[in-house]
């Protein structure tokens, strides 16, 4: 009765006994969350991922359940969507450079650009990268197959060959199979490889034949390893059109064209799906639905005069996807 008095005489008093009263009640609202781990789990699950990294150091509360293995593929399940790309840059040692797929900054990784001291990036797969160190580096091709390029897919690892000879290890088996090829189009042309990846579950493979470089296929592998059927058609003579620099002489006055593939992104729905074409000093996205292009990046300089003809310095073997993920190692 006397609090109720003083709130009637004193304007004053009741801002006070107002803003205490928020007080107790925020206070306990933070300790029941705080206390019940299923609403700080939820809370988690929409945070950045670089928040959820500080957070692991508050208590070990929050750091048992930001590791949980649960949490982790609730926060980016599998297939995750690619926020962007690691590229080597043979003209800069040592130095990967980042490619931004995403227009929000908070899939800017926390490092940029990335370098290793005698150490490179062999592989990566769901947001987890394979170092080796440069003095170890080196593995066998036994002239046919490329050990070096392996893939991971559908359980297994996969290598690719220009002839006979592409593999794969079936993990759960422990037991080599031979890895289907794909039909060579034109006979009188060599077997020549563009791409081959994974994204979303999907496997790809991109081979380029005849003297139009421009025109090719992307093929997918079927689940249970039948054959690759032909997913995409790309034609990047309007890119070409767009970018003259793109175009290449050629003694014999047949038209060729200067580019190189970065990864195949599949999306959730088809339709967004998408790959990188590298051409000379900038990376574009090719949409394969509607053939339409944007440039996403463009190329520091390298500070040393180069040729035209070398300013392709990327390649698909040296993009690695970067994908945001909380597995702990």
């Amino acid at each position: 009765m006397l609090s109720t008095e003083r709130t009637k005489t004193n304007s004053n008093m009741i801002i006070t006994i107002s803003t205490s009263s928020n007080h107790q009640l925020s206070s306990s609202l933070a300790e029941t969350i705080a206390n019940n781990d299923d609403l700080l789990t939820e809370l988690f699950l929409c945070m950045p991922i670089k928040s959820l990294l500080i957070f692991k150091s508050v208590s070990k509360q929050w750091l048992s359940l930001i590791t949980n293995p649960c949490f982790s593929y609730r926060r980016t399940p599998i297939p995750k969507s690619i926020v962007g790309l690691f590229v080597y840059n043979h003209l800069r040692s040592q130095q990967y450079d980042f490619i931004n797929l995403t227009s929000s900054d908070l899939s800017d990784p926390p490092f940029q650009p990335l370098t290793f001291l005698n150490n490179s990036i062999l592989q990566s797969c769901h947001g987890l990268m394979l170092l080796c160190s440069d003095n170890y580096c080196q593995l066998p091709t036994h002239y046919e197959t490329n050990f070096g390029l392996g893939m991971f897919w559908n359980g297994s690892l996969h290598w690719i060959s220009l002839w006979e000879g592409s593999l794969y290890f079936d993990v759960d088996e422990e037991k080599v199979h031979d890895l289907p090829m794909s039909d060579t189009i034109d006979v009188h042309y060599r077997r020549r490889f563009r791409y081959f990846g994974e994204s979303r579950d999907h496997l790809h493979l991109i081979e380029i034949y005849g003297p139009c470089t421009a025109l090719f296929y992307v093929y997918e592998m079927e689940r249970h390893y039948s054959r690759w059927m032909v997913k995409y058609r790309v034609d990047l003579l309007a890119v070409a059109v767009a970018f003259p620099e793109m175009v290449r002489s050629h003694p014999l006055d047949i038209r060729k064209y200067g580019f190189l593939i970065l990864p195949v992104v599949r999306e959730e729905e088809d339709e967004d799906s998408y790959f990188l074409v590298h051409i000379p000093n900038k990376p574009m996205r090719y949409n394969f639905k509607d053939k339409s292009f944007e440039k996403v990046h463009e190329f520091a300089p390298v500070g040393i005069k180069i040729e035209v003809e070398s300013t392709l310095e990327y390649r698909w073997s040296h993009a690695f996807q970067y994908t945001e993920s909380l597995a702990y190692v």
